[in-house]
């Protein structure tokens, strides 16, 4: 009972820890898309294409620049103090690992060092569902228009190339799981958004939750339905396919030939969600080869 107290307190600040730093990475993921977008919006090309002025200068509103100079630093510093709060995430999920390792060691049950690295693919799911994931983009780098207008009627002879500097952006888009999951059934995809959901999410957190309360209490549950999400769901988890798709969407769209230049970038939403994949199936799997009784 005091090795179950002394685990329980430990894993507590763990997730309260964990769940602060991840709090903040999801902010400001955010706020760095939210400068992102505010920047391709300035840069869109239906806006700078509309601007009769830039037509007649060197493409570039003076206006704006001191702007799109503030929505740059704004970005830079919102993805630098992310990354900085998710490396610190990591070290304290290590020091956990770590002390589930050596609490399992000395207690002479494996089922702390499991139970500890479940409770750390949970805290990776709050913000691998709630922090963007991934950003596309697709924009042309200093776009030349040819002007070419000839008539004798004004004498005109007009034959020049109107650069618009800077990026002209014609896409931008950044959504977390749970946006895609929103976005989906708002356009009315019930099929692929349920499946989603239902599959790479409700099935995948419902199975590891279950394998925490089994390993904890050291029995399998009685109910059918339980067992059987507890046993035999994972073949119809698909995490780890959505994990993978997502990554061939970011390979795709990065070397794209589609006349124009476009980007895509991995964000952390994305690394806490594989981390929570790559754990809870790895050590879920793990204990269903073995009964709670065996791990005693």
């Amino acid at each position: 009972m005091a090795q179950k107290w002394t685990f329980s307190v430990v894993a507590l600040i763990f997730l309260a820890g964990s769940g602060w730093l991840g709090y903040g990475v999801q902010q400001h993921i955010r706020a760095y898309r939210a400068a992102r977008e505010a920047y391709a919006e300035k840069m869109d090309y239906k806006r700078r294409l509309a601007d009769l002025a830039a037509w007649f200068g060197d493409g570039k509103d003076k206006s704006d620049e001191a702007e799109l100079e503030t929505l740059k630093a704004e970005m830079e510093n919102a993805s630098s103090k992310a990354g900085m709060l998710a490396v610190f995430w990591g070290v304290v999920a290590v020091i956990f690992a770590i002390f589930s390792w050596l609490f399992a060691r000395r207690a002479g049950n494996t089922v702390w060092l499991k139970t500890g690295l479940l409770l750390i693919a949970l805290a990776c799911l709050y913000p691998g569902l709630s922090a963007p994931m991934l950003e596309i983009s697709a924009y042309e780098q200093n776009l030349e228009i040819p002007i070419k207008l000839k008539t004798s009627f004004f004498s005109l002879d007009i034959d020049k190339t109107q650069v618009f500097e800077g990026e002209m952006y014609f896409y931008y888009q950044s959504k977390s799981v749970l946006e895609l999951i929103g976005l989906l059934f708002r356009q009315h995809n019930w099929l692929v958004g349920v499946s989603i959901l239902l599959f790479s999410v409700l099935i995948p957190v419902g199975k590891t939750g279950l394998s925490i309360w089994s390993a904890l209490s050291r029995r399998m549950p009685k109910s059918g339905l339980l067992r059987w999400l507890m046993l035999r769901a994972g073949k119809w988890s698909m995490a780890d396919v959505f994990v993978v798709a997502v990554f061939l969407a970011f390979l795709a769209f990065n070397n794209m030939q589609a006349g124009i230049e476009t980007q895509s970038r991995i964000l952390p939403g994305m690394y806490f969600f594989m981390a929570y994949v790559l754990i809870a199936v790895g050590v879920s799997s793990l204990m269903t080869g073995t009964s709670p009784d065996e791990n005693v």
